[in-house]
């Protein structure tokens, strides 16, 4: 007979599994609800003053069962920043950085938030966008070169957190240094 521990390991490796299936699902129909969104004729963003700490924390809270089962350091120097912003689209986007850093992650991998000014910057340690694909990675179905991960990627989330910016009012950037990773930036309007 088996003892409860081994049922237990099993009931809970069966929990993280269905963890990470719900993760990508609800993934997958995020991406599609927002691309709807974006689509529509009618905006109907809700401009609200969010503090952009809780909002990071909340993405990583949906995200942990996938950052756990690359086992990533997160780092988190996002304090209780205020800023116009509409908590869907702005989750939306901040999931998606979260979700390429854990698709193109690497050996150890690192995720770090931190904010300055009116910034928020998502850097990671993972194998980084060629320099010749950063101009287009925002653009329409645009997978650029990635080799292994190519049937991983759609080309469509960072079009659409793009998108979502813009009608925000906010400002993204992307960097990505030779020796690999990838900086995201989002820069949140100064609102007087």
């Amino acid at each position: 007979s088996r003892g409860l521990g081994d049922v237990y390991k099993r009931q809970l490796e069966f929990y993280s599994k269905l963890e990470y299936v719900r993760c990508r699902l609800n993934e997958s129909v995020e991406q599609m609800l927002q691309y709807s969104r974006i689509k529509s004729a009618r905006n109907d963003y809700l401009l609200e003053k969010l503090s952009v700490g809780k909002i990071v924390k909340e993405v990583l809270e949906d995200y942990e069962p996938l950052l756990d089962e690359k086992d990533f350091m997160i780092i988190n120097k996002v304090k209780d920043q205020e800023f116009l912003a509409d908590k869907r689209g702005l989750k939306f986007m901040l999931g998606q950085f979260v979700s390429n850093s854990i698709k193109y992650s690497g050996d150890e991998p690192e995720l770090i938030f931190e904010f300055e000014e009116n910034t928020l910057k998502i850097r990671d340690n993972g194998i980084g966008v060629k320099q010749s694909d950063l101009p287009y990675i925002f653009e329409k179905g645009f997978t650029g070169n990635t080799g292994d991960y190519r049937g991983k990627a759609t080309g469509m989330g960072l079009y659409i957190a793009k998108k979502i910016a813009e009608n925000m009012n906010l400002e993204i950037n992307a960097t990505s240094p030779s020796e690999g990773g990838f900086e995201i930036s989002v820069v949140f309007p100064v609102v007087e």
